[in-house]
């Protein structure tokens, strides 16, 4: 539970950092997003592709009246279902109808909180992490009442806007060199990119689907990041890292790929028993 003032608190500090916040490079994914309407916009994607940055420009640009409100901030670790009446008292205050509700997932029945503010007229901008949970929970809740679109890494256009290069051989190099999240990008910091991969590991994946085994799935996530474009199957990973069962790997496969850490492209085939039957090659979400 979360008292009344230190929710206000929370959404007036927030709403001052934005305030302060560089809008950074405007990404091509902005002029993509639907107007709101009676639909709820779900923008998702990996940790640190610029989800936060997205909806600061969508902010400042269409609904700068907006309420904002990050679920990550520490100092709504005790929110709970319960807090959301006093987060109805603060959108009251606020007089908004925009509402951008930024990794809301980690906060249980959020799903049910947004179907009731959709269903009050309200828009409803959110962001998340993780594919495999947000796609899940709007299913139950949201049924043909949100509209996902996807962010990813800067794209290669976006690389060149941001570090200024033409576009060319070299800047070509410099992309697959660099890959493009923007925090690191900025830093030039591999620590970054490693605490990246660590968060992902631990906060988006274990913690969440209660892998004990942490060390193995670390080890499956860099031999995989290291064989980028191999062919993999279940059945040979189990072998190579001594897993119990091949379901346990494709699980773990699952998770991974939900996380947006790497995707499995399977061979081309008109048949579909061919396309599960043949080994799958692996890709990172970005070559950072």
């Amino acid at each position: 539970m979360i008292l009344q003032s230190s929710l206000s608190q929370v959404i007036e500090t927030q709403k001052a950092n934005l305030a302060q916040k560089d809008p950074g490079l405007k990404r091509d994914a902005l002029a993509s997003l639907p107007d709101l309407s009676a639909f709820a916009l779900i923008v998702s994607g990996i940790r640190r592709c610029g989800k936060s940055t997205l909806l600061f420009q969508l902010l400042k640009e269409r609904y700068p009246d907006a309420l904002y409100l990050n679920f990550e901030d520490p100092r709504l670790y005790e929110f709970g279902p319960t807090d959301f009446a006093r987060l109805d008292a603060s959108i009251k205050a606020s007089g908004s109808n925009v509402l951008f509700f930024d990794e809301i997932q980690i906060i249980p029945e959020w799903e049910r909180y947004a179907r009731q503010k959709l269903d009050e007229d309200y828009k409803l901008v959110i962001t998340g992490s993780n594919a495999s949970l947000l796609s899940r929970e709007l299913g139950t809740r949201l049924t043909g009442r949100h509209i996902t679109k996807e962010l990813f890494p800067f794209s290669y256009h976006e690389f060149c806007s941001f570090k200024e290069l033409p576009y060319d051989k070299s800047s070509l190099l410099s992309y697959l060199e660099l890959g493009g999240f923007p925090e690191y990008l900025k830093q030039g910091i591999p620590e970054i990119l490693n605490q990246l991969f660590e968060d992902i590991l631990i906060r988006d994946i274990a913690v969440r689907y209660s892998i004990r085994d942490v060390k193995t799935l670390q080890r499956l996530a860099f031999y995989l990041l290291s064989n980028v474009s191999k062919l993999i199957t279940g059945n040979r990973l189990k072998t190579l890292f001594e897993i119990g069962s091949t379901s346990t790997v494709m699980e773990y496969l699952s998770h991974l790929e939900y996380s947006y850490l790497l995707q499995f492209v399977p061979k081309f085939s008109y048949s579909l028993r061919k396309q599960i039957a043949n080994p799958r090659k692996v890709y990172a979400i970005d070559t950072g």
